[in-house]
């Protein structure tokens, strides 16, 4: 469904329960303006958030998109991260004119690990005691798995920096705090519940820190990458974040 269809079908469900754009903004954990402007056609909002929108409303999008499987939309979810769009991005990457931080994490794990471990071996933190760091690591990603398996996408939130920048499996980059909420809560829609999540490197540097590791989601594993910065109040925030699935045969 695209636009303007897609606002008008939104619209219309939303009056048919009596919710306002606010209240359907709240039920969503999106803003305000986003609802306005996916209504009034403005804006052709990612596929993650018409699903969210959608299940807000009790509306059964796979009933009107196709009876897609959850198997069907993993499956998706893996190919999206085709070799194809690694190299575009990686050569993106060293396109100087466009160059930023944030493009360092869609890079592979493995290779992006490399990188990082090469610029920074033998760096000591000067801001903090390395094994305090670790277990404040650890205690971060225990917080995050409870706090997502209770729905507290705003505890999530604080977690980041609010102009972080995140690449799930999808390939697609989500920028802002908010946004990533909207993701997680979407993520957390489907069902999608983790079961442990563990930091397996860590690379310190003053102010910034890299932290590679794996996560479990029932049957499904994965890797992530994330690069946090310290900030004045001496609590390191997510800045960018890179998160990959494990293609295992079914």
């Amino acid at each position: 469904m695209k636009q303007p269809e897609l606002g008008k079908k939104i619209m219309e469900l939303r009056l048919a329960r009596g919710l306002t754009q606010g209240e359907l903004a709240q039920k969503c954990n999106l803003s305000l303006r986003t609802i306005q402007r996916i209504e009034a056609a403005e804006v052709t909002p990612r596929s993650y958030t018409v699903k969210l929108i959608f299940q807000c409303l009790d509306y059964q999008i796979y009933d009107s998109f196709g009876k897609f499987s959850y198997r069907l939309d993993r499956l998706a979810y893996r190919i999206r991260t085709s070799l194809r769009q690694v190299y575009n991005y990686v050569k993106d990457l060293f396109n100087l004119k466009t160059h930023t931080m944030r493009k360092i994490t869609i890079l592979s794990l493995p290779v992006i690990a490399t990188i990082l471990l090469l610029l920074f071996t033998g760096t000591q933190s000067k801001a903090q005691d390395r094994d305090k760091i670790i277990a404040d690591i650890a205690e971060q990603n225990t917080r995050f798995t409870e706090w997502f398996n209770a729905g507290q996408f705003d505890s999530i939130g604080m977690e980041y920096l609010e102009n972080a920048c995140m690449i799930p499996s999808n390939y697609r980059e989500i920028h802002g705090r908010e946004n990533i909420k909207g993701y997680y809560n979407f993520l957390y829609a489907t069902g999608f519940r983790f079961t442990e999540i563990t930091s397996k490197a860590i690379v310190v540097s003053d102010s910034i820190l890299v932290d590679r590791g794996v996560w479990i989601a029932g049957q499904m594993t994965g890797t992530y990458l994330t690069q946090l910065r310290l900030c004045k109040d001496g609590k390191w925030y997510i800045e960018n974040e890179m998160s990959n699935t494990d293609l295992e045969a079914e």
